[in-house]
């Protein structure tokens, strides 16, 4: 079954996830949120054409995914982090700190090299996708990379346990002062399909 989010309505997952559907005028105020796992055998599929399912077996605080595009399985914390990173891996606890979702809640991830990276509840809003509107937190990953920065944001949605919306964005500031930036990779949640 596919399940798309009609004007404020929301087919197919019931009542769990009708507390996902915000209005377009006024975000909701932001709950505390807690991370959970989606049910093994949900499949969310992506503007980029990628699709991802579900699966069980992951130890805590990881959610376990298969890439149907390709089969290789990844372990996310948040559908955004992934275990295979060595980052990751080595600031689990930190990352963990961030639990439950607030807004303005900070985590500073050591790093090999200059600088640190940093991952900030930055705000909790109605984002629009294709798959609806949906309330969610947005997660901003920042991180210095040779003369510039990497800004990578994760729309993540308790209701659906996963994330329904990524940019990433890269700016470096060139000798003469001038600003370059390029946004190489983003995509949006396209429906979802519940067992």
């Amino acid at each position: 079954m596919i399940v798309r989010l009609i004007p404020g309505v929301l087919l197919g997952l019931g009542v769990a996830l009708a507390g996902a559907v915000a209005s377009a005028q006024t975000p909701p105020s932001a709950p505390a949120a807690k991370m959970s796992c989606p049910a093994p055998r949900t499949v969310y599929t992506f503007t980029d054409s990628s699709s991802i399912q579900a699966l069980a077996g992951a130890k805590a605080p990881f959610c376990r995914f298969a890439n149907l595009n390709g089969g290789q399985q990844v372990d996310l914390i948040l559908g955004a982090f992934s275990a295979a990173s060595p980052m990751v891996q080595a600031n689990v606890d930190v990352l963990t700190a961030l639990l439950p979702l607030q807004v303005g809640k900070t985590a500073h991830l050591a790093r090999l090299g200059a600088g640190q990276a940093t991952v900030t509840v930055e705000k909790y809003e109605t984002v629009d996708v294709p798959v609806g509107k949906l309330a969610c937190y947005v997660l901003l990953w920042t991180e210095p990379s040779g003369q510039g920065k990497w800004e990578r944001r994760w729309w993540y949605c308790p209701s659906l346990e996963y994330a329904a919306k990524y940019t990433a964005s890269f700016e470096v500031v060139t000798a003469g002062g001038r600003t370059l930036s390029s946004s190489p990779a983003s995509w949006e949640l396209q429906s979802v399909r519940v067992p």
